[in-house]
């Protein structure tokens, strides 16, 4: 799941979290997009916007005076102070900000904070357009300075940023704060795989941008520990790499041609935990293909797409030339890979689950004959039913070719076979939809009733198939848009009907929001 909070809570419940004070007069913008309307509302409820946005049309940039007074009063909001007194009280303070063209209380008490970095000292440009990198980089700043506990590793900006077609382009001053953005959902870029960092920021992407800010710490969401972070160590093998599990729901390995991080990676793979205790895993074919010495790193991630713990650095990894099968010219990894079946079945091979099943013969599947539904009381007594399973899918190698590529996690032991017939069927289907990342179990906390609780729930590329509203306002990933993403999945695909032909449901037919990443057993 590079799990992430997208579009945060609703409006109503997070304007509750944000703000206990008397609100500041209505700051509306004209025309903006429907799916905005409930974030830009909660960001004037919660006193984000500065009132010279009043009006304003939606799609008009902002300019770099109003990127301060937005990034200011996220700093007020984050502090809990008022916006009106915390000016008041730094009023004679601000009387020595340097910039010369410019009197503006929101540019000098912005400076006064140590928010903005400026190369010409005395030059400000209040009435230029402001950028993307510009004011997120100004945003994260007020973050750091309201004490937040935000960061970002190196290892996370490179391979964040080089996950970017223009990520290059980020300047120094803006790559951690564009980082973090991106790490935790609060931005997903401007489309076709571009950051956009250099692109003017329309006003109503700026209030959208603002309030994610505030919500990502007043929720407690997003916010990191990575100045706490704990390492992971790492074992390099021949043609494998492992790691100590640190309690992560998945991992992230990335693959380097170099030992620093001052290059994109060549590969980064999503890793489903295998629970606690020894990570293994086998190398993708386009790294196992090409002998030599690489490097690698790891970070785990928890099913928010939080950072949980990261190897900081990278390790030498010696690849060795391998066999090869001569029918299909595919690499074999060392580990075994549970078999699969190659054609799809006319008919439900016995013994697994089937679209007919009754929900009593569903609950007497996972729990038992004569137990009821019921959630496991701990992760432990969850595990203890759960089996790590590989299955073959297919997904692009860096050049856009289509690929096998193995992925592992776990799912209920009385599902494994069944799951099993599922992926084999979606492989063979001839469809070659790709899959690039793969979640099962998940321990979500003694309280939570998710499926992924039990191991009865499958998550498929939960960035480009997001949970959202009805109203499309994203939960956790960025967008489903089948058709123009090929890691979107359709409503009319062959990923959809084996799912359904084994009884499991698809979260992009619910009725109360929609969850186009999800498959779950139960229907929940």
């Amino acid at each position: 799941m590079n799990r992430k909070l997208a579009g945060c809570a609703a409006a109503a419940v997070l304007c509750t979290c944000l703000l206990c004070r008397t609100p500041a007069a209505a700051v509306s913008l004209e025309q903006p997009s429907g799916q905005t309307d409930n974030l830009l509302k909660a960001a004037d409820q919660a006193s984000l916007l500065p009132s010279s946005m009043d009006g304003q049309q939606a799609g008009q940039p902002i300019t770099r005076e109003q990127m301060c007074g937005l990034a200011v009063r996220l700093y007020a909001s984050l502090t809990d102070r008022d916006y009106s007194s915390l000016m008041e009280q730094s009023a004679a303070r601000r009387s020595v900000c340097p910039y010369t063209d410019t009197q503006s209380a929101d540019v000098r008490q912005a400076w006064l904070l140590g928010l903005t970095e400026e190369e010409d000292g005395i030059q400000f440009r209040p009435d230029e357009p402001a950028n993307r990198q510009q004011l997120i980089a100004m945003l994260y700043r007020a973050m750091q300075q309201s004490g937040s506990a935000v960061g970002v590793s190196e290892n996370e900006i490179a391979e964040t940023l080089y996950s970017y077609s223009d990520g290059v382009s980020v300047s120094d001053w803006a790559q951690d704060g564009m980082a973090y953005f991106v790490r935790e959902g609060l931005t997903s870029g401007t489309g076709g795989n571009m950051l956009g960092s250099g692109e003017p920021v329309s006003a109503e992407q700026a209030a959208v941008l603002t309030y994610r800010a505030a919500a990502a710490v007043h929720t407690g969401r997003g916010v990191s520990s990575a100045q706490d972070i704990s390492s992971i160590a790492m074992h390099s093998g021949t043609n494998a790499v492992s790691w100590t599990g640190c309690g992560a729901d998945y991992y992230r390995v990335s693959f380097y041609a170099s030992a620093d991080f001052s290059t994109a990676p060549v590969l980064t793979e999503q890793v489903a935990s295998a629970g606690t205790g020894a990570q293994e895993f086998a190398l993708p074919q386009e790294i196992a293909e090409q002998p030599g010495v690489w490097y690698w790193s790891v970070d785990g991630l928890d099913c928010t797409g939080k950072l949980v713990a990261s190897s900081g650095q990278t390790a030498p990894l010696t690849v060795t030339a391998q066999a090869e099968d001569t029918e299909s010219g595919l690499y074999i990894p060392d580990s075994p890979v549970i078999a699969q079946p190659d054609i799809i079945s006319d008919t439900i091979p016995d013994g697994l689950a089937y679209s007919g099943e009754s929900y009593s013969e569903k609950v007497a599947r996972i729990f038992g004959a004569g137990a009821g539904y019921h959630k496991y009381a701990n992760s432990t007594e969850a595990e203890s039913h759960q089996v790590t399973i590989s299955v073959q899918v297919w997904d692009f190698d860096a050049n856009g070719n289509k690929v096998t590529k193995t992925k592992r996690f776990q799912i209920h032991e009385a599902l494994a076979a069944t799951v099993q017939q599922i992926f084999g069927e979606i492989y063979a289907s001839g469809e070659q939809f790709p899959i690039k990342s793969l979640g099962g179990y998940c321990w979500r906390g003694n309280g939570s009733s998710s499926e992924h609780c039990l191991g009865t729930a499958i998550d498929i590329n939960w960035e480009e198939n997001y949970m959202c509203t009805n109203s499309g306002v994203a939960l956790t990933g960025s967008h489903w848009s089948p058709g123009s993403d090929p890691y979107s999945i359709p409503a009319d695909s062959a990923v959809v009907r084996i799912f359904a032909k084994y009884g499991f449901s698809w979260g992009g037919t619910w009725n109360s929001k929609k969850d186009y990443m999800h498959f779950s057993y139960f229907g929940t």
